[in-house]
C-alpha cells in the first residue's frame, strides 16, 4: 500500500522521464531557430516595405535578441526544473526502497513473535500443575496444668426428695433420747456411736471469722463426755458428714450461744431456757477438707419441754 501511494505521489508532482526531457530540450532549440528564422523573414519583409532603413532593421534585430534571450531563459528554467524533479523522484525512490525493506523486517518480526507466543502456549499447556503445598502441622497444644480436684458439692435436693440416707441414724438417735439417762449416758451412747462410726466433735471457736464470714472452728475429740456434736460419714460421699447434737448435754443458753449450736442449727430457742428433749428435723451438713471441718448447710432442730 505504501509503495503504491509513493508511486501515485510521483505521478502527481509531474515526473518526466530523462529521455523525454532531452526531447523537449531539442524541441526548444528548434523552436528558437524557427523563431529566429521567422523573425529574420519578418525583418526582411519589413525592410523591403520600409525601404531598408537601418533604424528599422536595428529595431527588429533588438527584438530578435530579446526574444532569443527570453526563450533561452525559459529553456534553462525548464532544464533546471526537470533536473530538480528528477532529483526529487530519485529521493522518493530511495525512500520507497527503505520503506519496503522496513516493512519486510516488521513482517518477519511479527512472524517470529507469533511463533514465540505459540511455543509459550504449548509449554504452558504441557507444564504440570504444581501441587499445593502441604499445610504445616499445627503445634500440639500445651497440656493444661493439672488442677486440684474440686470438692464434691452435696446434692441437697436429691437427699431431700428421696428417703434421707441418714434416716436410720435419726430413728435410732430419737429412740435413744426417749430413754436417755445422764447417769448412764456413756453406756447408752457408745453402741450407737460404734454402729454408725460417728466422729466426736467440739466447737473450739464459734465466733471465728474467715474472708469476712463467720466460720466456726471444730475439732475431733476422743472423749464421749466432752464431745457436743456427732458426725456421720455419708455413704458414697467421701468427706461429707451429717452432724447431730450429742444427747450428753442439755440444750441451754451456754450451749446455744457459746458452744456453736446457734451457728450449726436453726432453732426457736428462748433465752434462759434449758431443753432436755429435742428432735432433729434435718441434720447439719459438714465437709472435711485437709483436716478442716466446715459447715456447708445448717441443720434444723425442734426443741421440746
Amino acid at each position: 500500500m505504501e509503495t503504491e501511494a509513493a508511486a501515485a505521489a510521483v505521478q502527481t508532482v509531474g515526473f518526466i522521464h530523462p529521455v523525454m526531457a532531452d526531447v523537449m530540450t531539442i524541441l526548444s532549440f528548434v523552436l528558437v531557430i524557427v523563431s529566429v528564422a521567422v523573425a529574420a523573414l519578418a525583418t526582411h519583409y519589413a525592410w523591403r516595405q520600409t525601404g531598408g532603413t537601418v533604424d528599422v532593421i536595428e529595431g527588429h534585430v533588438s527584438w530578435l535578441r530579446t526574444e532569443a534571450e527570453r526563450l533561452s531563459a525559459e529553456i534553462q528554467a525548464s532544464v533546471t526544473k526537470d533536473s530538480q524533479t528528477a532529483g526529487e523522484v530519485e529521493k522518493l525512490r530511495e525512500q520507497i526502497g527503505l520503506l519496503e525493506t522496513r516493512i519486510g523486517q516488521v513482517e518477519e518480526q511479527a512472524k517470529q513473535f507469533a511463533a514465540d507466543i505459540g511455543a509459550l502456549k504449548e509449554r504452558a499447556a504441557a507444564a504440570p500443575v504444581p501441587a499445593a503445598p502441604e499445610p504445616e502441622p499445627e503445634p500440639e497444644p500445651e497440656p493444661a496444668p493439672e488442677s486440684e480436684p474440686e470438692e464434691e458439692e452435696i446434692d441437697l435436693d436429691a437427699l431431700l426428695e428421696s428417703k434421707p440416707i441418714w434416716q436410720d441414724l435419726l430413728d435410732d438417735y430419737h429412740a435413744l433420747r426417749e430413754t436417755f439417762s445422764p447417769e448412764r449416758g456413756e453406756e447408752l451412747c457408745q453402741p450407737l456411736i460404734d454402729k454408725y462410726g460417728l466422729h466426736l466433735l467440739i466447737c473450739t471457736d464459734h465466733a471465728a471469722v474467715e474472708n469476712g464470714k463467720t466460720m466456726p472452728k471444730f475439732e475431733t475429740v476422743d472423749d464421749i463426755n466432752e464431745a457436743t456434736f456427732w458426725a456421720y460419714d455419708i455413704p458414697g460421699q467421701p468427706n461429707d458428714f451429717a452432724v447431730i447434737p450429742s444427747p450428753m448435754f442439755p440444750y441451754d443458753q451456754k450451749m446455744h450461744e457459746e458452744e456453736g449450736m446457734k451457728e450449726t442449727f436453726a432453732t426457736r430457742y428462748e433465752k434462759g431456757k434449758s431443753y432436755d428433749q429435742l428432735t432433729v428435723d434435718m441434720p447439719a451438713l459438714f465437709s472435711l477438707n485437709k483436716g478442716k471441718w466446715n459447715i456447708e448447710q445448717p441443720g434444723l432442730l425442734k426443741l421440746e419441754g
